[in-house]
Formats: structure tokens, C-alpha cells, sequence
């Protein structure tokens, strides 16, 4: 029996190519799709030859089609990321954040795959002083970035509701990890940390227990492809930790989901 496929896209990103990364290391197959705009080759050059490579691009149809073929998940983290950016050229982040998220859900469907996991964004909810932040929450974002992303994620929900493909939508906060950019934005807070503590400087990091997750990679892995759920569910995962996966959001926020 052959062997189940993985599909990262962006998976030559920060994110994305730790996930592969743990993928390759626990021995599954894995494709990455990636059009290296911001993507580097070298976050992939030590598993090379472990791993298929579709160079390509979400706004062309086509080779997203061709990226599917075979696939039984889908990792999406491919997408237009600056919110600065995204003021300039609110377009391009339509284009990829939107109209790219629904290309690779209909390549998605048409393929066959199993299961689609999206990566959304705490944006979402715009300048919400609630705290914790829940996905039950009113959504209200504030850059053309926000705005793309969610309507990514309500391409999930319909693609479940409508056409019965399996659909999880996971809202990132802080990342910080291997082979993060720490010129990038979204990465500030945690160079800023590191570099007032350099300086002797005196910090204040909140924890919460969401926040302290386990590391145990590879059982958030099958928790996440083999949980039984409905067609669609959106959950969050608040990073302080490694980035390994769409898998962080690990034991405890599967506990919160079944108690719920």
C-alpha cells in the first residue's frame, strides 16, 4: 500500500520548511510547493533528496493542479504575509490570500484530498482587547492582509459545508523558531525580548498554559489527521515554542476542543 503524501505549500518558508523538516524525519512523504518569493532554498538544503519540489505559484491554477496530484493532506501555509505590504498593495494580497486559497481548495477537491489544513491568523480579530482571545470571538480585521486571510478561511468552511472536503482552519499568533527571519515583523517581539535581555534590560512575558504547549510533535500529527470531527473546524494555536507544524497546536488545544 502506498504510502500517504503530504503537500506543504510554502514550504520553503520559515514555517513551512519546518514542517517538512518533521515530516521528512518521521518518514513521511512529502511534496513542497513553493514560487521562492520569499521562500529560500537553502531552509531546505539539508534534506535534499527527501522530498519532491513543485515550483509554482498559487495564483496560476494550473500548477497548483499539478502540486495535488496523489496528495493526501494539504498544508497550506503559502500566502502573502505583510501587513505593511498589504496597504501598498492590497491587490496582491487578494490575490494570493484569497483568490491563491481558493485555487488550491478546488485543486484540493478535485484530487481527492483527504484532509486541508489552512493556516489563518489572530489578525482576524483586528484590535480586540478580549483577553484570551477564543475563536469564538467576532472577527474584525483592519489591514487588506486580515481581511485576505479571513476570507481564505471562510473558503474552508464553504468547501466543507458545500463539497464535503475536510477543512481545518488554525489562527497563528507568535511563531518563533529555527531559520525565522528576524528582520520580519512578525517576528519582532521575540528579537526584541532577546535583545533587552542582551542588554540587561528588564522584560515581562505572559504565559498562559496555551501558551506552554508539549512538544511532542509527531502525536499532534495524528491527532490532527486522524481526529474525528466535523467537515469543518477552526482552532488557534498560540506559539511559544518551537514551530514544528500545524502539529503545535498539540494536546491541549484537542483537549479544549473535546470539552467543549
Amino acid at each position: 500500500m502506498k504510502k500517504r503524501l503530504w503537500l506543504v505549500t510554502g514550504g520553503a518558508g520559515f514555517i513551512g520548511s519546518n514542517i517538512t523538516e518533521e515530516l521528512v524525519r518521521i518518514g513521511e512523504r512529502v511534496r513542497v510547493f513553493d514560487n521562492f518569493s520569499t521562500g529560500r532554498k537553502e531552509n531546505l538544503a539539508a534534506l535534499a533528496g527527501k522530498f519532491e519540489l513543485v515550483k509554482g505559484d498559487l495564483r496560476r491554477p494550473r500548477d497548483l493542479v499539478r502540486a495535488m496530484k496523489g496528495v493526501t493532506y494539504v498544508l497550506h501555509q503559502a500566502a502573502f504575509r505583510s501587513v505593511p505590504k498589504s496597504v501598498d498593495n492590497p491587490r496582491a494580497a487578494n490575490d494570493n490570500n484569497a483568490t491563491g486559497t481558493l485555487n488550491a481548495l478546488m485543486a484540493a477537491k478535485e484530487a481527492g484530498v483527504k484532509r486541508f489544513v489552512y493556516a489563518a491568523t489572530s489578525s482576524a480579530y483586528g484590535e480586540c482587547r478580549v483577553f484570551p482571545q477564543r475563536e469564538s470571538l467576532p472577527t474584525a480585521p483592519v489591514s487588506p492582509y486580515a481581511v485576505s486571510k479571513l476570507a481564505g478561511e471562510h473558503y474552508c468552511h464553504v468547501f466543507a459545508k458545500t463539497y464535503g472536503l475536510e477543512t481545518v482552519a488554525l489562527r497563528y499568533f507568535n511563531v518563533f523558531g529555527p531559520r525565522q527571519n528576524p528582520e520580519s515583523v512578525y517576528s519582532a517581539v521575540i528579537p526584541r525580548f532577546m535583545e533587552l535581555a542582551a542588554q540587561g534590560k528588564s522584560t515581562v512575558l505572559l504565559i498562559d498554559e496555551a501558551q506552554a504547549l508539549p512538544e511532542d510533535t509527531l502525536e499532534a500529527l495524528r491527532l490532527l489527521t486522524n481526529l474525528e470531527t466535523e467537515q469543518h473546524k477552526l482552532l488557534q494555536v498560540v506559539l511559544f515554542g518551537q514551530p514544528e507544524l500545524d502539529a503545535t497546536l498539540a494536546r491541549h488545544e484537542f483537549r479544549q476542543l473535546r470539552q467543549r
